[in-house]
């Protein structure tokens, strides 16, 4: 597969409360971490520390540290902010800056775990074996993770709680033994998940759960899932888009296939309330044979839009899209979609889409089938072909003006159904 988006914590004395950061210093500092330093050295270029761990009490908001390639012990750290206008930042100079789980912690459980920061950027690192979570996130504000590589992790790649205006971008989590690849979890508002590449994950690729039993209010609103390609996931249960109790949010442009529970699954289950406000728009979802439905909407709370999405199932008995009940249907504007079965009632009727249309649903879309529609789906290659009936058949929307490679939307008459806008 070659897609562009695969270019795509208290104890021993390990622990910092780093508080009081106010003011931006004068001159903001960059520290330096490599293989070959020391950490009685004073972190400059010349002499760097061994250690990130041994930078962390230096920082103030605007400085770096930049890591060579190497192994550097995992670590914890709390109250660690930056600004807006200087975030604090931890970026890897090569491809293979690694951070490994320790023993020495009183909590070594995730490899790097970050508790009450605020405006912190973690950019291209790498992290695997974790005993839980390679990165956690404990309630901060405006953190941003991208361009790094987590697999192999016991039980998340990237783990989140109680953490707004998250930035998750650009990753590639895989491999998780037990459960998800990214999971944002409890209260929150305005989490970005894109361009990252989520596969072979036990259970979901990508999930998203307000978590009531957590502490109120058990919503997540305001949150962005687009330009993700999720594959191969969900041989435990759950969906390569997994959303409880998640409200408000935009899944967009997203890239799913071979995955073995559901596709996009919206729904009420631990969270306070089930989907209202979602718009579902120009995704792309191939389901295998066995699996759940490509989108189920379920225990809706309000008004939903579903639009220019490729539904398909390979599988018979299953299909495009599963309502849970009459007030779901009630609660979705669904069309212009391309998909070949719908279920009204939680599985118990099965129809075409002919017989849902002449019921007075879908009277925009269309069924296809993989051979007409992509160019080589066996090899993950989902861009459509030039001939495709997704071409110029979608509605135009003024929130999707791109396809997920970035390719301006619409190029011919009008947008194009699915997650890529075909041109020569």
């Amino acid at each position: 597969m070659s897609l562009c988006l695969r270019s795509h914590l208290k104890g021993l004395g390990l622990c910092l409360v780093i508080a009081g950061l106010q003011a931006v210093p004068a001159g903001a500092a960059t520290y330096y971490v490599s293989a070959t330093g020391l950490d009685t050295n004073n972190g400059s270029q010349s002499h760097p520390f061994r250690q990130i761990r041994k930078a962390l009490p230096l920082l103030r908001p605007g400085d770096t540290v930049l890591i060579e390639n190497g192994r550097y012990l995992g670590f914890t750290v709390y109250g660690l902010r930056g600004t807006a206008a200087a975030p604090i930042t931890f970026k890897a100079t090569g491809a293979n800056a690694r951070v490994i789980p320790t023993t020495d912690r009183r909590d070594n459980r995730d490899t790097m775990f970050l508790s009450g920061g605020a405006y912190v950027i973690l950019d291209g690192l790498q992290s695997y074996y974790a005993h839980r979570a390679a990165i956690r996130i404990d309630g901060g504000t405006n953190i941003t993770i991208r361009n790094g590589v987590y697999g192999e992790n016991t039980k998340w790649g990237i783990f989140t709680d109680f953490s707004n205006n998250l930035l998750i971008e650009n990753n590639e989590c895989f491999k998780s033994h037990q459960q998800h690849g990214i999971y944002v979890s409890n209260s929150c508002t305005g989490p970005v998940v894109q361009g990252n590449l989520v596969h072979d994950n036990y259970e979901c690729g990508i999930q998203l759960n307000g978590d009531l039993s957590e502490g109120p209010p058990g919503l997540i609103t305001g949150a962005l899932i687009q330009d993700n390609v999720v594959y191969n996931n969900g041989a435990g249960g759950g969906a390569a888009i997994n959303l409880d109790g998640v409200q408000d949010s935009t899944v967009v442009n997203n890239l799913l296939y071979n995955n073995h529970a559901s596709g996009i699954m919206n729904y009420h289950g631990d969270g306070a309330a089930g989907p209202a406000g979602m718009q579902i728009l120009n995704n792309t979802v191939d389901m295998p044979v066995g699996s759940r439905w490509a989108l189920t909407l379920w225990g809706s709370a309000g008004a939903n839009l579903v639009r220019d999405n490729i539904l398909l199932h390979r599988d018979p008995t299953r299909g495009g899209l599963a309502y849970g009940s009459a007030a779901d249907i009630a609660n979705t504007d669904s069309d212009y979609n391309i998909l070949q079965r719908i279920t009204p009632d939680n599985w118990l009727t099965l129809l075409t889409l002919a017989q849902w249309q002449a019921r007075g649903y879908e009277p925009h879309s269309l069924s296809a089938s993989l051979a007409r529609l992509f160019a080589d789906p066996t090899d993950g290659n989902y861009a459509l072909l030039p001939t495709a009936p997704a071409i110029d058949t979608g509605q135009t929307l003024a929130n999707v003006t791109v396809d997920i490679t970035g390719f301006p939307r619409p190029y011919g008459a009008a947008s194009d159904i699915g997650c890529y806008e075909w041109h020569p």
